[in-house]
């Protein structure tokens, strides 16, 4: 088993949620009105700077979540390819061994 988690400014959670339905990932975790600091600047939440982070937590097989690892990549690509300036693309992804306890 492996924990996927993906890290998005708030704007993108609908696009994320449709393409892990799409990719077959039913079951995951979603933190919202996340706050802190990455490669695309300080994210504050604020009137004056309303960008605020999202993360998703799942679970998935290790084959499976080799698949959606790789689907992320092309599509943080496909989104890099689409800016139109220099600035990050917010979106970052991470996965690890884990095991079920319980």
């Amino acid at each position: 088993m492996r924990t996927v988690i993906i890290v998005a400014r708030d704007s993108m959670l609908s696009d994320l949620e449709a393409f892990l339905q799409k990719s077959g990932v039913s079951e995951y975790t979603i933190v919202s009105n996340v706050m802190g600091k990455d490669v695309a600047g300080r994210v504050y939440g604020t009137f004056l700077d309303p960008g605020i982070n999202t993360i998703i937590c799942a679970v998935l097989p290790s084959d499976e979540a080799a698949k959606t690892v790789c689907a992320l990549k092309m599509l943080h690509a496909a989104r890099t390819e689409m800016s139109h300036d220099d600035r990050p693309i917010p979106l970052k992804v991470f996965s690890f061994s884990c095991e079920e306890h319980v």
